[in-house]
């Protein structure tokens, strides 16, 4: 057993290392914006793809395939605990999401700072009668809060630790099916590739843009890479504290937390990273990037 655990923390650990790289290449590297809009839409048709295929679809396939009507009852059962889990996922990240949107997370987005900056300025008294302020000086106004730094961290963290404890989860339930068919489990059989490939490829745009944004800000190499850094040893941590979870917690409430995860995940990626990706790419080409994103995530399905 700590073996596997040890194999969740090293798999969280590759899932969030694109964090590291997409900081250094924010950090060191001016990037078109283009180029990060459509890296971010890749990332997420990526994660897309992932949370279809690995958290979705293996309670759609064993009500499915169930071969009486009180197996198929049962698994009936697991997939409307799915669909709760999910809509609690998504109505929680909505809600932390508020609580650090006004504590100045949005500032580790282009899209929510400016969507932030719009409103203030669509929602000025009528008798104003001082001159409106501009984008550039509302934008160095919410630069300078005082909470950017944690709500930043804490906002990256709110959107990999769902992902990170499902990666556990996921391959303790590989583990436990080839130890139960008498298979020899070694390490890279029991890889989830295609949520390994969807995890690493939407982290690398969402390091890279939250970097850039926290370079204007004037914070320094050294603690936007520690930050980092702590990020993915969390996602690490969470990724072994999701195989633990998967050993002794019961089916049922298993596929529940899935559904958590998996709500939160597809919350995030329609309410930061497609339209952080349409801010800074046109539009259609958001959309093949996204396709793109999906299918090259769904190729590593061929590995397994």
């Amino acid at each position: 057993m700590d073996m596997y655990v040890a194999w969740a923390f090293i798999l969280g650990v590759m899932c969030s290392a694109s964090l590291l790289i997409g900081s250094l290449i924010g950090i060191y590297f001016k990037l078109p914006q283009r180029v990060v809009g459509l890296m971010a839409a890749f990332g997420a048709g990526a994660l897309l793809s992932a949370l279809a295929i690995e958290l979705v679809a293996p309670s759609i396939d064993a009500f499915m395939r169930a071969s009486s009507p009180d197996v198929r009852a049962h698994e009936v059962r697991n997939f409307f605990h799915l669909v709760a889990g999910a809509f609690v996922g998504g109505i929680v990240f909505v809600m932390l999401d508020w609580v650090l949107v006004e504590h100045g997370g949005y500032l580790r987005k282009t899209a929510s700072l400016i969507s932030k900056v719009m409103h203030e300025r669509a929602h000025l008294p009528q008798h104003h009668t001082q001159p409106l302020p501009t984008g550039e000086e509302l934008e160095k106004k919410h630069a300078s809060h005082d909470n950017a730094a944690v709500a930043i961290w804490l906002g990256n963290l709110l959107d990999g630790l769902p992902e990170s404890f499902v990666v556990g989860t996921v391959l303790m339930a590989t583990v436990t099916a080839s130890v139960h068919d008498g298979a020899a489990v070694a390490f890279w059989d029991v890889l989830p590739y295609t949520l390994l490939a969807g995890l690493f490829l939407s982290n690398l745009p969402e390091a890279l843009s939250s970097s850039a944004q926290m370079r204007m800000q004037g914070m320094s190499v050294q603690r936007i890479l520690v930050m980092w850094l702590s990020l993915v040893l969390m996602t690490g941590i969470a990724a072994a504290l999701g195989a633990v979870m998967g050993e002794w917690v019961p089916h049922n409430a298993m596929v529940f937390i899935e559904g958590l995860a998996a709500g939160a995940m597809l919350t995030m990626i329609c309410a930061a990273m497609l339209p952080e990706a349409t801010h800074l790419a046109p539009p259609n080409w958001v959309g093949l990037a996204t396709l793109s994103g999906f299918f090259s995530a769904l190729l590593f399905k061929v590995f397994e």
